[in-house]
């Protein structure tokens, strides 16, 4: 953690701001992100849920139209005439009981129940005979009464009582050895019809000792797996429909497990209707219910959470691609925010270095009112303050300089000089020391160019100076050496340093050729290079070691020729910096034993 901080304080000043923004951004997006999946996820879901309950309600509602016109037709019943004749007697056994008599009542009962794949067999039941059709002969035509279903019909006088799903055969043939088959289970409505009949305008009904009979309408169980075929489009999902009592009337679950005797199934029978979210056997299921509202059942379809949240958009790869997004954009601003803030700053970074650099002439532009900007602004003055105050400084230190050169002047008085070096070349000529005469000319010739020249001079004027310090030098050391001059004649109107080669020839015939007897040699070149001046002096004397090579430029020579001190390599180096620049000055080569060469570069005025 510590190292991370070090580095994290060595980051520039925009990366530290631009990581802040991206992390602030990261945690924002980040919770931002997982609370709008965790909650488009629940809307989707329930949307998804109410989609599914719709259909449950659909069905529910596809069955109850069935049911309800077993209701409607029921009570068309109690006025029909023809049945009324045929029931209306006390001794129905006798008049009623034959084959011909079955086939009118199966007829009359297909004009109120046309036949439909839904139904298994509608029948009129008396305490002796069931009429009616009854396609696979399971229904026993005779001995009813003693079932449950008849009881149950005799109970049923103000409504229709729906009875729940039960097998026929094992129903009325317990002891049948057939084996069970799904086509054999119905549900059933029972209903006791009183009938009656309008006879000038007046509603007669039956005789007190007459038999009414009970309505039996058998429904196959299958009419319920088809209505709640489209409700099970999820993979694993299965439906119940079930009563308020707790029995199953039909079911598409294989598994078997009694989830009916669970408590939370309790609660949907307070409900009516919704959804709700359930464990069964350790797995998150959705249950879509609704209730009948001709037979009060409850229907309720079980699907597997994980698979229908597979159904709905994928959330996360929509939310983690949108949060990339945003994260993608938002480091960019970040990165151009933070970008907008540090400028001024660097530009004020830019301004320091220039003024380290010696550049008192830099400013910095600056718009608007912000801290940074004003101080940007007090930068630019306190620049200008300064830069006064050098000028100041520099013209002050100028007039010192040239006033004590005047006294210099003054307590060195030139005509003095010049008239006493002329007596002593009289004297020469008269002795006839003409050697001693040329030198003491070349002499005078350079204390008057030392004496009335400072600053930059024409390169003519240096050289005129260099080969009357030639002269001498070669006097003194008695023609061991030969200099020779290659320099481009289009140089010499150009000024130059003052002195700006003679500490190297100097150094060239002090210390290059000190070991050299005779044959020793030096050659000044000078020539234009493009928009640069390139002078070279170069010796065949014993040359420097890498090391010696190395601090040159950084020492000072201090040896001395008669009582002139040398100006020195790194004084004429660093004279030329200043006044032309950084990038020109002095370069120097060298091997041991094979001479040295320096090479002086200068721009073109």
């Amino acid at each position: 953690m510590y190292g991370l901080i070090e580095i994290y304080n060595k980051l520039s000043l925009r990366v530290r701001l631009t990581l802040s923004y991206i992390v602030l951004i990261v945690v924002s997006m980040t919770v931002l992100g997982i609370g709008y999946y965790i909650k488009s996820s629940q809307v989707i879901l329930q949307n998804a849920s109410g989609t599914y309950l719709g259909l449950v309600k659909t069905s529910n509602k596809s069955l109850d139209a069935k049911f309800a016109t077993v209701e409607q037709s029921a009570i068309n019943m109690h006025l029909d005439e023809e049945l009324f004749e045929l029931f209306n007697t006390t001794d129905l056994q006798v008049r009623q009981l034959d084959y011909e008599t079955d086939r009118k009542i199966t007829r009359i009962l297909q004009k109120y129940f046309p036949s439909s794949e839904d139904f298994f067999s509608v029948n009129l039941a008396t305490k002796d005979y069931m009429f009616g059709g009854n396609p696979n002969f399971w229904i026993p035509k005779k001995d009813f009464s003693s079932s449950d279903i008849y009881q149950t019909g005799l109970k049923a006088i103000d409504k229709t009582i729906w009875i729940p799903t039960y097998n026929l055969l094992e129903k009325y043939f317990a002891s049948s050895a057939a084996a069970s088959r799904k086509d054999q289970n119905v549900f059933t409505a029972a209903r006791f019809i009183n009938l009656s009949r309008v006879t000038n305008n007046l509603l007669k009904g039956m005789d007190k000792d007459a038999e009414r009979p009970i309505l039996l309408v058998n429904f196959q169980e299958s009419m319920i797996s088809r209505a709640f075929k489209e409700s099970l489009v999820i993979k694993d999902s299965y439906y119940y429909v079930f009563t308020k009592d707790m029995e199953v009337i039909s079911t598409s679950d294989q598994s078997g497990d009694k989830l009916l005797d669970q408590e939370w199934t309790r609660s949907l029978l307070d409900a009516e209707s919704g959804t709700r979210y359930v464990q069964i056997n350790g797995e998150k299921m959705v249950v879509c219910f609704d209730q009948m509202a001709t037979t009060g059942w409850i229907s309720a379809v079980f699907i597997p959470y994980d698979n229908l949240l597979k159904t709905v958009p994928n959330m996360f790869s929509y939310t983690l691609y949108s949060t990339v997004l945003i994260l993608i954009l938002s480091i960019f601003l970040a990165s151009l925010f933070s970008s907008r803030i540090t400028m001024p700053l660097k530009k004020l970074l830019w301004g320091i270095k220039q003024i380290g650099e010696g550049n008192f002439n830099a400013r910095i532009e600056t718009h608007g009112t912000s801290e940074v900007n004003l101080i940007i602004h007090k930068f630019n003055h306190m620049n200008d303050k300064i830069q006064t105050l050098i000028k100041e400084n520099y013209e002050t230190s100028l007039k010192e300089i040239e006033a004590e050169l005047k006294a210099l002047n003054f307590q060195f008085n030139p005509h003095f000089l010049y008239n006493t070096l002329n007596i002593i070349n009289y004297l020469a000529i008269e002795n006839k020391q003409t050697v001693i005469s040329n030198m003491l000319v070349d002499l005078s010739e350079m204390l008057e160019y030392t004496a009335k020249k400072s600053g930059e001079v024409t390169l003519g004027e240096d050289v005129s100076y260099l080969k009357s310090y030639d002269y001498i030098m070669k006097q003194r050391f008695e023609d061991k050496f030969q200099i020779q001059y290659d320099i481009d004649p289009a140089l010499y109107g150009y000024t130059v340093p003052k002195f700006f080669l003679q500490p190297f020839i100097e150094n060239a015939i002090i210390h290059g050729l000190e070991d050299c007897e005779e044959g020793g040699s030096i050659r000044v070149s000078g020539h234009i290079a493009g928009n640069l001046r390139v002078f070279t002096i170069q010796d065949n004397g014993k040359g420097m070691e890498e090391s010696v090579l190395s601090r040159i430029l950084a020492i000072s020579d201090t040896e001395t020729t008669g009582n002139s001190k040398s100006i020195g390599i790194e004084n004429v180096n660093k004279r030329v910096k200043l006044i032309y620049g950084e990038p020109y000055g002095v370069t120097i080569e060298s091997q041991l034993l094979a001479g040295t060469k320096v090479t002086i570069i200068l721009p073109m005025p």
